[in-house]
């Protein structure tokens, strides 16, 4: 059999003697022609078969893969540069374990079910730190156990299997072990992953808990508890900040639950987030409700111990001062107008599967994911504050007709754009994340409802709130109020940090 020629595809072409030179050859380049390159060592064969005989008819060469391979600026299919060679004793990747790839794929499920399901979305602080959760390096044992625990439970919650919520315990208890092991370490405890690790697991009470909130208020304890050790100062990376931005909801939630303050609303704590607060009206926005709890504590203690009356001035002087703050920030916020506009109800997608009572037949669709949950939180917080401020006010002050009246439009108008802002975090659109965001507000609006005597008001929220839960899950139903006062609660366990 001959030997194949080496030359250029042009020199063979042309049946003349081609010098080889790299990477165009001499022949071509006197001729003024472009030199197309040179078949590699081993190429693609193409093989066409006789269909009735089955044996090999034609075997050509495709000799159009390789031309220009070597001409400025065009590449070949089978041309490596040379950063691009790995040597021959390097390292070669290890094949991914079954355990790894259902973490993988559990993962992937995890965060299309729980965040807000629309490219270009703006996320709030606690939800940009879901989604960074790919890019943690998955080195701790006690995160990789609370992921796994986690993406389980919001499996199970979107299928709404109770039997699978049951198997989902076990990780959970795993979860726990493993942090347990990590908290005892010096070094372990001090890691973003620790904390991270301990946020998950809170979340996971969040989906499937059980115990009317106390191993929610556990967690949230212990990640108090692992900041106070930390220090402010060691909140300096983008995982720390994430994981600080979403503990201070969930302590700012559990704040409003128990009427008692946390070490967040100190000065030195305060001062992580001054910077960011500057351009994150979210930010800023937590800036200011965290400082709720530390006034009902306050207020509380006032009418334990019969207080006098200079320190309930002091306490409606720092409520309205508070408020102040708040309206101003709210102001600011709206300084080009409502971020939402009043649709019909029935327009909401999913959301009368949830709840298809009308009462709110008028309600809002807001701007984007981060906007929904921003007004949420202020209303909600404005709510609180006021109710207990309009109680001190008639504890010691004798109001007027036309002052009750301001109080009670204030206060209805808080509870009524929480409803009628609920239905559009409940799209499916919107994710888990926009669904819990709606718990605590409905609880603040239902309560407010029920000191009125507003029954009708009272049924929405509280069908609005168990509408996406899992059949069977709470036996009886977890309470929309507490059975248990939370206040109880914390004064028999440890103080609140």
């Amino acid at each position: 059999m001959p030997k194949r020629s080496s030359g250029c595809f042009e020199c063979r072409k042309r049946k003349v003697r081609c010098d080889e030179a790299k990477p165009e050859c001499n022949t071509c380049l006197r001729r003024g022609t472009k030199c197309p390159g040179y078949r590699p060592t081993q190429s693609f064969i193409l093989h066409t078969f006789d269909e009735r005989t089955v044996k090999p008819g034609i075997v050509k060469e495709d000799e159009s893969r390789y031309k220009y391979a070597n001409s400025s600026g065009q590449h070949s299919v089978v041309q490596l540069l040379p950063r691009d060679i790995r040597p021959v004793d390097a390292p070669i990747p290890r094949p991914l374990s079954p355990v790894t790839i259902d973490r993988i794929q559990h993962l992937g499920n995890f965060l299309s079910l729980y965040l807000p399901r629309w490219k270009g979305e703006v996320l709030t602080p606690p939800s940009a730190l879901i989604l960074s959760l790919p890019n943690i390096p998955a080195s701790r044992k006690n995160f990789l156990a609370a992921l796994d625990a986690l993406s389980a439970a919001q499996i199970a919650v979107s299928n709404k299997s109770y039997s699978l919520i049951n198997r989902t315990r076990s990780l959970y208890g795993t979860a726990l072990s493993q942090l347990m092991k990590s908290i005892t370490q010096p070094n372990s405890a001090q890691e973003d992953e620790t904390l991270l690790a301990t946020y998950l697991l809170a979340l996971y009470e969040v989906f499937v808990g059980v115990t009317n909130g106390h191993g929610f208020f556990y967690h949230v304890q212990g990640l108090l508890r692992l900041f106070k050790e930390r220090g402010p100062s060691s909140f300096n990376s983008r995982l720390s900040m994430d994981i600080f931005h979403g503990t201070r909801y969930y302590s700012l939630t559990i704040g409003f639950h128990v009427r008692k303050a946390s070490i967040l609303d100190s000065p030195e704590w305060l001062a992580i987030t001054s910077k960011e607060a500057i351009t994150d009206p979210y930010v800023s926005l937590i800036d200011i409700c965290i400082h709720v709890p530390r006034i009902l504590e306050r207020t509380d203690k006032l009418f334990r111990a019969g207080g006098s009356a200079e320190e309930f001035e002091k306490i409606m002087t720092d409520s309205q001062l508070l408020a102040a703050q708040g309206k101003e920030w709210h102001a600011c916020f709206e300084k080009d107008g409502p971020r939402y506009t009043k649709v019909d109800v029935r327009t909401i997608n999913g959301f009368l599967g949830v709840c298809d009572d009308l009462t709110f037949e008028t309600v809002f669709a807001f701007n984007s994911f981060a906007t929904s949950n921003t007004y949420l939180g202020y209303w909600m917080s404005m709510l609180i504050l006021q109710s207990n401020a309009f109680l001190l006010a008639r504890k010691f002050r004798a109001l007027e007709p036309m002052q009750l009246f301001l109080w009670d439009r204030e206060l209805s108008g808080y509870a009524d754009c929480i409803c009628r802002g609920v239905p559009f975090s409940c799209r499916p659109e919107a994710g888990y994340t926009g669904r819990f965001g709606t718990l605590t507000p409905l609880v603040v609006a239902r309560k407010y409802f029920d000191a009125k005597g507003a029954s009708k008001e009272i049924a929405w929220c509280e069908r609005a709130y168990y509408g996406t839960k899992v059949p069977g899950l709470y036996t009886p139903p977890m309470p929309i109020v507490p059975a248990v006062k939370f206040s109880e609660f914390v004064q028999n366990s440890e103080r609140y940090i």
